[in-house]
């Protein structure tokens, strides 16, 4: 998914690391983690981190142009924090996820009697995936119009993942509240979660954050020199992809998802691999629930399993075949020790 990322950056020629108390499984799995991590900047990736949180140990390590506490976008993360604030209203009586959007918005959707937002939750409305057609990114276009050109083509059955639903969510939460996203996703979650640097960005992202670096691409092959996207808006990405953050209050945020009861209501349930803005996804060591994100050249990676939460982000999409192969390692170490 095409997106955005700006601010100074800061280049450090050593891992700068952040340790909250003691040293996390011992000192081998951190020098592990710091092994993997210079791997992955040294295969090309300009700036990366890793946050891994086991029970009340935490350490947070960071490479080339990412520095620990440093903000940038999270990508289709952004759906999880969506997916929170619609339960919330929901539990407050201000919608159901089983209204149909059309009790909203009428005629926004030719089949809006029927989709209902719990089917924009779980990526069951059958919409085409706007992120998918180059031509569609390429322009920047406003949500609605995207969700409109959605409308018009044929519609899918079943689970289909589409940022699509995403922007037609956002959408109707702005109609039934009557106020617009970043407010809603403000003053309902991020105050409320404790997410102090952690903000609504449909824009360019202004202070200092982890800039991203768009590869081109031949035939899914990365290709070429990385481009800097710090100065491209993320209009399109809004409800689906908008979010920046830290490491810290991604941390926060899952933790308050538990803590509150969320992730067990959000979680996939049976044999899904989605349910409402959680994925679940298979590691080495088992399942593990979270989401992945990718925007404007930053991606971001959170799993959860029992009691550990790892976080990887780096900044350079697509991934040449060996900065891929390194991510997956660094994924792998932090999630499974």
């Amino acid at each position: 998914m095409r997106r955005v990322a700006l601010g100074a950056l800061v280049t450090v020629a050593a891992v700068s690391t952040v340790l909250v108390a003691p040293q996390l499984r011992g000192r081998d799995e951190e020098n592990g983690l710091e092994r993997s991590l210079e791997a992955l900047v040294s295969a090309g990736m300009p700036g990366a981190l890793v946050r891994v949180r086991d029970g009340d140990e935490t350490v947070e390590l960071a490479r080339g142009e990412a520095t620990p506490g440093i903000r940038f976008r999270v990508g289709s993360l952004t759906k999880t924090f969506v997916a929170a604030l619609t339960i919330r209203l929901a539990d407050r009586g201000m919608l159901s996820l089983d209204d149909p959007m059309g009790r909203f918005l009428p005629g926004l959707l030719r089949d809006g009697d029927r989709v209902t937002i719990r089917d924009l939750l779980d990526h069951r409305a059958g919409l085409f995936d706007y992120t998918g057609d180059p031509e569609l990114l390429r322009d920047d276009r406003p949500p609605r119009e995207l969700v409109a050109i959605a409308d018009r083509l044929e519609r899918t059955h079943g689970y289909s993942y589409s940022s699509t639903n995403y922007l037609a969510l956002g959408l109707v939460l702005e109609k039934a509240t009557g106020r617009r996203l970043g407010d809603l996703l403000r003053e309902e979650v991020f105050e409320p979660f404790g997410l102090e640097e952690t903000s609504f960005e449909a824009g360019v992202v202004t202070g200092a954050h982890l800039h991203g670096h768009a590869l081109a691409s031949h035939d899914g092959i990365a290709t070429g020199t990385a481009r800097d996207t710090s100065r491209v808006p993320a209009t399109s990405a809004w409800a689906a992809a908008a979010v920046v953050s830290t490491a810290d209050d991604l941390d926060r945020f899952f933790a308050a998802l538990e803590t509150r009861g969320l992730i067990r209501r959000m979680a996939p349930h049976d044999d899904s691999v989605y349910g409402l803005g959680i994925a679940r996804s298979e590691t080495p060591c088992g399942p593990a629930l979270g989401h992945t994100g990718n925007v404007l050249g930053t991606v971001t990676v959170v799993r959860s399993r029992g009691g550990r939460l790892a976080i990887v982000a780096g900044n350079v999409y697509p991934f040449t075949r060996e900065v891929g192969k390194r991510f997956a390692d660094l994924l792998r170490i932090a999630m499974c020790g």
